[in-house]
């Protein structure tokens, strides 16, 4: 007894009862974490999967701009010839070949393919990919042409690239006329 009343009435800990003095037996910890990764691995999982599903696009949304930009430049040297009174697919014999040729954007140069074409470089002080100047990209465009008739071509872009995922390809087909 103190000067206050009883002592135990002030102790700051007292003996637990009995169901208190039980623990966690191994199977409810289990579960528990069983439960616990099951939560972090779900997102992670779907994590993941977005980053490779926005890495893919991003890379068919550039190859398909490029093919487009290859029928395009095609389609220059079309009107460009006709301007100045040359036969309309002047400057494109390299492009008539099997392994088909690589037309620059920045000049509008022709150069025949070996059995692949070269990657693109990107320029960035110019936004713009060509093959003189800038970082290597995994890019790589083929124009094949093929004479249809004496007013028709066929023009097959096809821009393939290589990351971690595999091998990609994108091709555009279309047909350019004599007008």
């Amino acid at each position: 007894m103190s000067f206050y009343g009883p002592l135990a009435k002030y102790q700051l800990s007292r003996a637990c009862p009995e169901h208190c003095r039980r623990g966690f037996s191994l199977l409810e910890t289990t579960i528990a974490i069983a439960i616990m990764v099951s939560a972090i691995l779900g997102p992670m999982g779907i994590s993941s999967q977005s980053i490779r599903a926005a890495s893919v696009a991003r890379n068919n949304i550039i190859a398909s701009n490029l093919a487009q930009e290859g029928l395009e430049l095609v389609r220059v040297f079309r009107h460009n010839n006709r301007i100045v009174g040359q036969s309309w697919t002047q400057g494109l014999d390299a492009c008539l070949s099997a392994n088909g040729c690589r037309i620059d954007a920045r000049d509008l140069s022709v150069q025949a393919c070996a059995s692949v074409c070269d990657l693109f470089k990107f320029d960035d002080s110019l936004k713009l990919y060509n093959y003189f100047s800038g970082a290597n990209t995994i890019f790589r465009r083929t124009i094949i042409i093929s004479n249809i008739t004496g007013d028709e071509i066929r023009v097959r872009a096809s821009v393939g690239w290589s990351d971690k995922f595999g091998d990609q390809a994108f091709n555009l087909e279309t047909s350019v006329f004599d007008w």
